[in-house]
């Protein structure tokens, strides 16, 4: 990964301690990252964004950020403080934001809440809201989660002892290449590197972290979005659906909409090549921040 990032800490209004990743200056790029991932997950699109301030977070309760000591300062809301928090340690006023996963439903929030700031919005792979209604496109799957997530809560040291013996395998990954949750172009060390984290993973946090985006819906913010915005989905995504992105599309005004032939929910670690592509396009569409003559010609 080219650069250096810095591991940084900060304690939050409600005494968490939030950690996040700050690398290069310029004008400043947040990743939000997917439930579970780490900036690693972004890996690829890191060269591209060598002539920026780029930052990242981990959600409260994963990896370098502790968990909160009231179980319910879990929400939405606080994970939108917590990057506000963040950029007022870096000094940074606007910025844009590339969201993948939950991160799109955190970017979406972020523009409701602090809609003068952002400057524009990257989503790859993610939906707005009520996340349980669009998972692999059945309702009835999304009936079925929340009882699930219970069963996890209740058995979180067995799920945790079976996510050390097989995170980041390769009888995992062949078994996810086998039923389309990822696709035969997935950049494995990468992947192994992400879904290795799930070792170190609190399932009961982690289970409450998934449902909280159940609870949480900005669709209605999307049409009264003004800013450019680039989605960008797989046509074999079970997690969220091109129907999803495509409804996204259809309610923000202005804009673009790439559906990756072959891309599963895992598209950053897959065609790292579009999706880079597709991010000099939309950063050259943001006044202050399009890429120079240089790094125009190294992705061309």
């Amino acid at each position: 990964m080219p650069g250096t990032i810095d591991q940084r800490h900060l304690v939050a209004g409600d005494g968490t301690r939030i950690g996040y990743q700050v690398s290069g200056s310029g004008p400043c790029v947040v990743l939000a990252n997917g439930l579970g991932g780490t900036y690693l997950a972004f890996k690829h699109l890191y060269a591209a964004l060598g002539e920026y301030k780029t930052i990242c977070w981990d959600y409260r309760g994963l990896y370098s950020s502790a968990a909160p000591s009231d179980p319910r300062a879990n929400t939405m809301a606080h994970h939108i403080d917590d990057l506000m928090a963040i950029l007022a340690a870096e000094a940074v006023d606007e910025f844009v934001l590339i969201g993948w996963s939950m991160g799109v439903q955190v970017g979406f929030e972020t523009i409701k809440r602090h809609r003068a700031r952002v400057r524009g919005l990257y989503a790859i792979n993610g939906t707005y809201g009520r996340t349980f209604r669009t998972v692999m496109g059945s309702r009835l799957i999304g009936q079925t989660i929340p009882m699930l997530l219970k069963l996890v809560r209740a058995q979180a040291s067995l799920v945790g002892r079976a996510t050390k013996r097989i995170a980041g395998s390769d009888a995992l990954i062949n078994a996810m290449k086998r039923v389309g949750l990822v696709s035969d172009t997935i950049d494995v060390e990468i992947f192994r590197q992400v879904a290795g984290g799930f070792q170190h993973v609190d399932w009961v946090i982690y289970s409450d972290l998934l449902s909280r985006l159940d609870e949480h819906d900005a669709e209605d913010v999307l049409p009264t979005i003004d800013v450019p915005v680039a989605i960008v989905t797989g046509d074999r995504d079970l997690m969220t659906p091109p129907a999803t992105a495509e409804h996204i599309h259809r309610l923000i005004p202005k804009s673009r909409l790439v559906v990756i032939r072959g891309g599963s929910h895992y598209t950053p670690v897959e065609y790292p090549a579009i999706l880079t592509d597709e991010l000099g396009r939309w950063l050259d569409r943001i006044p202050g921040w399009q890429r120079s003559a240089a790094a125009n010609s190294v992705t061309a």
